[in-house]
C-alpha cells in the first residue's frame, strides 16, 4: 500500500511535480501508478497495467536507493494513461498533460 505523497501543480512548466527523494520504502513503478491514478482521479486498478509501456522491474532497479549515489542527469521519459512521466535521478517525478 502507498503512504500519502504530496503531489503539486508547477503553473509555469504545467506539470505536477511529486518529490520522492526520501522515500526508499515506495518502489517508483507504484509510484507512477499511484500519482497517475491520484491525478487523474481514479482508482489505480482502473488504469492500464504499467508493464503495458514500461517494465515495472527494470524501473524500479533504475531508481533504487536513488539517494545512495550521485544521480549525475539520470531521467528517463515514458507515456502512460495519456500523460508523459519523467523520472529525474534526483529524485523528482514529473507527470505533464491529461486524459
Amino acid at each position: 500500500m502507498m503512504r500519502d505523497v504530496s503531489i503539486e501543480y508547477d503553473d509555469e512548466f504545467e506539470h505536477h511535480v511529486v518529490d520522492v527523494s526520501g522515500d526508499d520504502q515506495q518502489l517508483m513503478s507504484e509510484l507512477v501508478v499511484y500519482a497517475v491514478a491520484e491525478i487523474s482521479g481514479r482508482d489505480p486498478t482502473d488504469l492500464q497495467p504499467l508493464a503495458g509501456v514500461i517494465n515495472p522491474d527494470a524501473l524500479d532497479s533504475i531508481f533504487d536507493h536513488i539517494g545512495n549515489r550521485d544521480p549525475g542527469t539520470a531521467h528517463i521519459t515514458f507515456e502512460y494513461h495519456a500523460y508523459e512521466v519523467t523520472i529525474f535521478g534526483h529524485g523528482r517525478l514529473t507527470i505533464a498533460g491529461s486524459n
